[in-house]
Formats: C-alpha cells, sequence, structure tokens
C-alpha cells in the first residue's frame, strides 16, 4: 500500500508539473462518454458568427462533429443533412496552433452509443490544421458518397495520416486515417464499377512549420477496387496501403502565395482555380499556401499561372514559367501592376514522416 501511495502521489506531483508549464494534459480513457451522456449532449446546429471552419455535409444523414476523439468533451457542433454551416472550434483545442483530426458521426450512432461505437460509425474524418494567433478560414467537403451500405476497409500502417482520394490523386477526399489506423471500415453508395481509392500521406514539415503531403513510389497512381455490401458468405475487400518513409517521396512543390494588392484574387492553373491548404479558392491580402503537384517528377518547368484580381482576364498578374523541384518550398508575390516574383526557400523536412494531433488519446 506504501508504495501504491508513493506512486500516486509521485503521478499527482508530475500532472502539477505540467500544469503549471501551461500545457494542458492529453486526453485518458476517462474522457469517454457514454450512451446515456451522449443521448442528453447540447449540440449547437447554428452558425457561430466567429467561426473560421465551415463544414459542407453533402450526406442524407444529420451529423455530429468532433475534434478528436470521440466524447462530449470534443464535440464542436452537429450539421444537419445537406447543410452547410460555421463553426468555431477554438475552445475545443488547448493549444494555439496544431492540427487535429475532425471526425463526423451521425447524430443516431453517436446518442445511442456514445465514445463505445466502432470505426464504421465514424461517416468521415480529415485534418484541420490551425493557428489561433493567424487564424484563416478553412473549408471541409464530407463526400456525397459516404455513409451508404457499401464497405471496404482501409488500413494505415504508418505513423502519418492517410487521406484517401477518389477518381483522381487530386480529386475529392473520401476520409481520412489516424496514423496506425488499421481496419478502418469505410461505408459509402454502391457502385457496380467501382472506384479508384488514392493514398496521400500527410506529415508536420518543421521546417515550414506547416502539413505536407507525400505519396508512395511502389504504388500505382491508384488503387480500383469495389466496395461490397457486407453478406453472409463475401468477404469486406480490403486495401492495405503499407508503405514506409524509404519508399516515399514528394510529388509536390509548395508555394506560400503572398498576395500584396489591397484587394482578394485566385490563383488560376490555365483557366482553373486552385484550392489552397485550407481548402479555400480566395486569398485575401495576405498569404495563403498552396501544393503544386509536379507529376511525379523530381522537377518540372510550369507556365500558365496567373493571379486573378476580379478586374477582368485582361488584368490578371501573370505568374513566370519557372522550373519547380519537388519537395521545396517556394514563395510567389503578388503586387498590382507588375508581374508576380518567385523566390525559391528552404526544402521540406523530410527526415521525419510524423504528424502529431491534438485531442487523440
Amino acid at each position: 500500500m506504501k508504495t501504491i501511495w508513493m506512486s500516486l502521489a509521485g503521478l499527482g506531483m508530475a500532472l502539477l508539473i505540467v500544469t503549471a508549464g501551461g500545457c494542458a494534459a492529453s486526453p485518458t480513457a476517462g474522457d469517454s462518454s457514454t450512451a446515456r451522456q451522449a443521448a442528453g449532449a447540447d449540440v449547437k446546429w447554428d452558425d457561430d458568427s466567429a467561426g473560421y471552419l465551415t463544414v459542407n455535409n453533402n450526406v442524407n444523414d444529420p451529423l455530429i462533429l468532433f475534434a478528436g476523439t470521440i466524447n462530449n468533451r470534443n464535440i464542436i457542433g452537429g450539421i444537419h443533412a445537406g447543410a452547410t454551416r460555421r463553426i468555431d472550434f477554438f475552445d475545443a483545442v488547448s493549444d494555439y496552433s496544431g492540427s487535429f483530426l475532425l471526425r463526423a458521426v451521425k447524430e443516431s450512432a453517436y446518442r445511442s452509443k456514445g465514445s463505445s461505437l466502432g470505426s464504421d460509425d465514424i461517416i468521415f474524418a480529415g485534418i484541420v490544421a490551425y493557428n489561433k494567433n493567424d487564424p484563416r478560414p478553412i473549408q471541409v467537403d464530407i463526400n456525397r458518397v459516404l455513409g451508404g451500405d457499401a464497405c471496404i476497409i482501409i488500413q494505415n500502417d504508418t505513423s502519418m495520416a492517410l487521406q484517401i482520394r477518389v477518381d483522381r490523386p487530386d480529386g475529392p477526399t473520401l476520409t481520412t486515417l489516424a496514423p496506425l489506423e488499421r481496419n478502418k471500415r469505410v461505408y459509402m453508395d454502391f457502385n457496380p464499377d467501382g472506384y479508384f481509392f488514392f493514398p496521400v500521406y500527410q506529415y508536420y514539415d518543421r521546417a515550414s512549420m506547416g502539413i505536407r503531403s507525400v505519396t508512395a513510389k511502389n504504388l500505382a497512381d491508384g488503387i480500383s477496387m469495389m466496395p461490397e455490401i457486407p453478406r453472409p458468405g463475401r468477404d469486406i475487400p480490403v486495401i492495405n496501403f503499407d508503405s514506409n518513409p524509404a519508399g516515399l517521396f514528394s510529388p509536390f512543390a509548395t508555394l506560400i502565395v503572398t498576395n500584396e494588392t489591397n484587394r482578394g484574387g485566385y490563383l488560376l492553373q490555365g483557366s482553373s482555380r486552385k484550392t489552397n491548404k485550407n481548402g479555400t479558392t480566395m486569398v485575401n491580402p495576405g498569404s495563403e499556401t498552396y501544393e503544386l503537384n509536379l507529376e511525379k517528377q523530381e522537377r518540372l518547368l510550369i507556365g500558365g499561372m496567373f493571379f486573378d484580381v476580379n478586374l477582368g482576364q485582361a488584368n490578371n498578374i501573370p505568374i513566370p514559367e519557372y522550373d519547380y523541384r519537388s519537395g521545396f518550398n517556394y514563395q510567389v508575390r503578388i503586387r498590382q501592376g507588375q508581374p508576380a516574383s518567385i523566390t525559391q526557400l528552404n526544402k521540406s523536412d523530410t527526415d521525419d514522416f510524423v504528424i502529431t494531433l491534438v485531442n487523440e488519446r
């Protein structure tokens, strides 16, 4: 008994030291919510006027959204079927900057099961990177094919987040797996032609302090598979994206687009608007980050890019043709009345392919 009390005292002192240092304790198993607690959870469904996160729910069910693991403490709001709403999640994350895995669960599933629900109850997950000291608009789209009767199992054996895209490598995000998350059941609409699933691994780049993407050299451009409707005698198909850091590379150049005009604008590649890392297209005065796909090449000469300041096509600001190198960061400065300038910055840090997520047990 004496040994036990000494151990508890030591643990209490350690927690006291952590709290005194200003660091919030990580969620533990004690943060789970029972079905009764979940049933009585007070969930907000209308817009937050100060919210920087916009979520588009394209599925046919009301969803409850969580910043991290599934419990009442991490609820950041609900969203009705087919709705769009703005959410203020800052109170749910104690760190001033970082990233979390946004999880979406059908309201009926959470109310009846609480934290004991299974991974197949999680309709959607996606990485949200934030900085409270420099908040930027973030947009997340929940794919309309999610939440159906057909199922596929996806496994992630890396220390990175695994983003699954459909149709093409830069296609819409289906969902995201946490580091080392296995046996993840994803329910989708049945499609007799199947789907193409593309893996994009996400890690934290210490050089630019942002979330970056890598792909696996030894994987085909996409793995085709047809999700099955579960029934006796039929196995659910499994996709195992099992890669190691030695087999990964970044076929992207990172563009930090700095808008020094007095109006918002759009980064164009040809006539298409590019989407930045926060899921939005407009760049207000200030900076936004983009990933430029180099089509699996180590370097690529790219032209035909412009910055549209909404003054008509003739006034689009041209971005010079440039020889971009994979894994490098570039600053693109946009100034009214003159061509954009491009400066090569540092190389992304690929020594440690890991991502740390807040509010995870």
